[in-house]
């Protein structure tokens, strides 16, 4: 039976976990428990509503119906959460582009509207929204519990036989004679594999590195990239909100133990690796200023947690997918909750049958000529 190894149980390698298992034996290595580094802080929005690309449109939209899948197999579990995003524009400039973008998304079949206010109360009862406010929803949208997805893909794939071994990471990627056989970790020990798929996140250029290849990401370590982001959740406020809410200015969805996550766009712009955690509790406090002024349950509530998202962010902004050498295979993509599900599926069968997937064809990492 073909060995495969995993590097990474973040929502990517625990999704590929879960689909190998049953017809592979499969070994994933992680420092941490699944899902507990960007997966669990990511707002994990599922959606294409942003897409302008038809081609990568219509694999977000496959992405959006294999989470629909997988969320039957395990019995429409309380981590996946697909009741919609509601938003809205003020100014003259954001009206004008949430009205381009649903008409254009309504052009491509995708659930658009414009509702009322009393229409969008009854969705979100919670909020308060401005008067003049141009009001859309989108009900096909949703969000995930990255963590605790993470944890369900990785329980099922043990289920199936499949290996998980943590407190432990890769140092080293192993071969000879231009093949990969697997990697060796600070431990000492080594983990030979037929096939080693690099699911490391934003870590995965230091993984290739050791095997003198590489992805085209940002780097995330450079001073102000647009990899690392800002999340904070709050404590327990019980039904503040539904689904996804993006306002202006603060973008919010219920977090797995009853508060709220919240993000915004511009202090994302200023926190980079660098950012000291007095900086992120300060930002944070911000956050739930804003959010306060929607979502008036919130005036009891605090900040519980304060933290990085560390986003892995192809520079092209397309997932990167595919062979880097004989036995080495890529898997990183901004989007991984997204898209996670189909690209397991389809990297699957990859692996498994040889076969190379029309669907992944714009995505491989050769399509580039600033790879290594």
């Amino acid at each position: 039976m073909t060995h495969v190894l995993i590097v990474g149980a973040g929502i990517i390698g625990t999704a590929l976990a879960d689909r190998l298992a049953p017809h592979a034996r499969v070994t994933v290595i992680d420092a941490h428990l699944p899902g507990q580094g960007t997966t669990a802080t990511s707002l994990a929005w599922l959606n294409a509503n942003k897409t302008i690309d038809p081609g990568y449109f219509a694999f977000r939209i496959e992405a959006l119906r294999a989470w629909s899948r997988l969320a039957i197999e395990f019995g429409d579990p309380p981590w996946y959460v697909p009741t919609g995003n509601l938003t809205w524009a003020q100014t003259e400039e954001a009206v004008a582009e949430l009205s381009a973008r649903v008409e254009r998304l309504q052009a491509r079949r995708y659930p658009a509207r414009f509702l009322t206010h009393d229409q969008a109360h009854s969705i979100e009862p919670g909020l308060v929204m401005p008067a003049d406010a141009l009001i859309a929803h989108f009900p096909g949208e949703g969000f995930v519990h990255g963590a605790q997805a993470a944890h369900a893909l990785m329980g099922r794939a043990q289920a199936s036989g499949a290996r998980l071994r943590t407190g432990d990471r890769v140092v080293h990627i192993v071969g000879d004679g231009g093949q990969v056989r697997g990697a060796h970790l600070a431990s000492g020990d080594t983990v030979a594999a037929d096939i080693t798929i690099c699911a490391a996140g934003w870590r995965t250029p230091d993984v290739l590195a050791t095997a003198n290849t590489g992805v085209p990401l940002l780097d995330a370590k450079e001073p102000g990239s647009a990899a690392p982001c800002l999340v904070a959740t709050t404590t327990p406020i019980p039904k503040a909100l539904r689904g996804i809410v993006h306002a202006p200015g603060i973008y919010a969805r219920p977090a797995w133990d009853g508060g709220l996550l919240l993000e915004a766009g511009d202090l994302d712009a200023i926190t980079d690796m660098n950012t000291p955690q007095a900086d992120l509790d300060t930002s944070a406090a911000d956050l739930l200023t804003r959010a306060r002024e929607i979502i008036p349950a919130l005036s009891q509530a605090q900040i519980s947690h304060a933290r990085r998202c560390i986003r892995p962010m192809p520079t092209d902004g397309f997932p990167l997918i595919g062979w880097r050498q004989e036995g080495l295979y890529v898997a990183v993509t901004h989007s991984g909750i997204t898209l996670a599900a189909h690209l397991a599926e389809l990297i699957t069968r990859e692996i498994l049958h040889g076969t190379r997937p029309d669907e992944l064809a714009p995505y491989r990492p050769d399509r580039t000529a600033k790879l290594p």
